[in-house]
Order: structure tokens, then C-alpha cells, then sequence
């Protein structure tokens, strides 16, 4: 009895660290696949918001500016959860103009004055010293690369209104990465915004000089153009 009685303890103890190990393996095993899962999540989601939206694309609004879509005539007012807009001017453009390969439609231009709310002014105060209430211009476009290569572009390079103020493509606080690449046969559709900080006397137009096109290997194909835009 004194030799079989040790023997009955360990066997429990064999059995008890058999389980153990089966146990915690499929947890590992789970633990891995989910933080692998999530992990790709994530990176699709960085390659989604560092993608410029397709004209086949439903197009969503900014997530730091109010949805100014309703904002058709001058002296309208929005106020949503993002702040406060209102219309100061507008330019019903819808025209195409050619640069090179790409096609590049204005749909609108517009003056518009944000007072954001609180929670957003430090993102605006990274691009002024007026981030609790600005006026800013809005472009909207669409752009289509006509040609079979890559091509670079940029919609805005430098803005430049009435009152004599510059801004240019690093102003964009849209973000909607529509300066850049655009692939053979490709398009892109969205908004740039650039804040303005001198808006008196009251802004009359806006001068829109674009990029030149350029091939990947940084040859000329379309040189750039200057377009005025008059507000309403």
C-alpha cells in the first residue's frame, strides 16, 4: 500500500498538466488569430482613409466640417454637431477643363464662415490662430486621368483671392488626398479647403492655379493652368 498510494498522487497531477496544456494552446491559437484580424482591419482601414474617393464612390462629408451640400444661395446657415456654417458666396462652376491627360471638372467654389464646435477647434488650430470662427473656400472636383499611365497631379497648387492672399496645396485642411497619383484610366472626386485670414474687404473672386501633369518619370504631359472664380 505505501508504493501504490504515490503513485495514485501523481497520476491526478500528470492528468491535471495534460489538461493544462490543452487548455491554454487553443487560447494562444485564438488570441493570435484575433490580433491578426485586427491588425488587418486596421491596415485596410489606414489604406482606406489614405485612398482619394472614385466618381463611383458614394461621396461621404468631412468628418471635421458641417455638410454644406444645402448651402445653395448666399447668407444661408447650417448648424450641426460639427458647428455652425454659413454661406458667404458661391460658384456654380460645372466646367471641365483640360490639362494634359486629365480632365478636371469644377462642380462648385464656395466662401463659407465656420465657427466649429469646441471639440474641433484644436483641429483647426493647427491651421489658424482664428480656430474659433474663419472663413474658408471650398473646391470641389472631379478629376479623370484619360491616359493608359500613372499620372501626377494636383487640382490646387496655390490659391489666391481678391484681398491679395496666397495659399497653397499644404493649406488643404480637407485632406481628401486628391493632389498626387492617379492611376491609367483612373478618377478621383472630392474637396480641398484652404482658411482664409485676411476676409475684409469682402472676398470677390478666387484665382485657382493648378499643377503642371506629370508622368512617373516626372516628364511634362499637360501644362498648368490658372482659372478665376467669381462669388456671387
Amino acid at each position: 500500500m505505501k508504493f501504490i498510494k504515490p503513485v495514485i498522487l501523481v497520476l491526478p497531477l500528470f492528468l491535471f498538466g495534460c489538461n493544462a496544456v490543452q487548455n491554454i494552446e487553443p487560447t494562444v491559437k485564438a488570441t493570435e488569430k484575433q490580433e491578426h484580424a485586427t491588425e488587418s482591419k486596421d491596415n485596410n482601414s489606414v489604406k482606406e482613409n489614405n485612398r482619394a474617393k472614385s466618381l463611383s464612390d458614394i461621396y461621404v462629408p468631412n468628418p471635421q466640417v458641417s455638410d454644406d451640400t444645402e448651402l445653395l444661395q448666399a447668407g444661408q446657415t447650417i448648424k450641426d454637431s460639427k458647428g455652425t456654417i454659413t454661406l458667404k458666396g458661391i460658384a456654380a462652376q460645372n466646367r471641365t477643363y483640360t490639362i494634359g491627360p486629365v480632365e478636371m471638372r469644377i462642380k462648385n467654389v464656395k466662401l463659407i464662415h465656420n465657427m466649429p464646435t469646441y471639440s474641433l477647434m484644436d483641429y483647426f488650430h493647427y491651421y489658424t490662430e482664428s480656430y474659433e470662427e474663419f472663413d474658408f473656400v471650398k473646391v470641389e472636383v472631379e478629376l479623370v486621368n484619360k491616359s493608359n499611365q500613372t499620372v501626377h497631379f494636383g487640382p490646387v497648387a496655390h490659391l489666391t483671392t481678391s484681398n491679395g492672399e496666397t495659399r497653397s496645396f499644404e493649406d488643404d485642411f480637407y485632406i481628401e488626398y486628391l493632389g498626387g497619383q492617379i492611376d491609367p484610366k483612373g478618377s478621383k472626386q472630392g474637396a480641398l479647403g484652404f482658411i482664409l485670414e485676411k476676409s475684409t474687404p469682402a472676398i470677390q473672386w478666387a484665382e485657382i492655379k493648378t499643377s503642371d501633369v506629370l508622368d512617373e518619370n516626372h516628364k511634362e504631359l499637360g501644362k498648368s493652368q490658372t482659372i478665376k472664380i467669381d462669388f456671387n
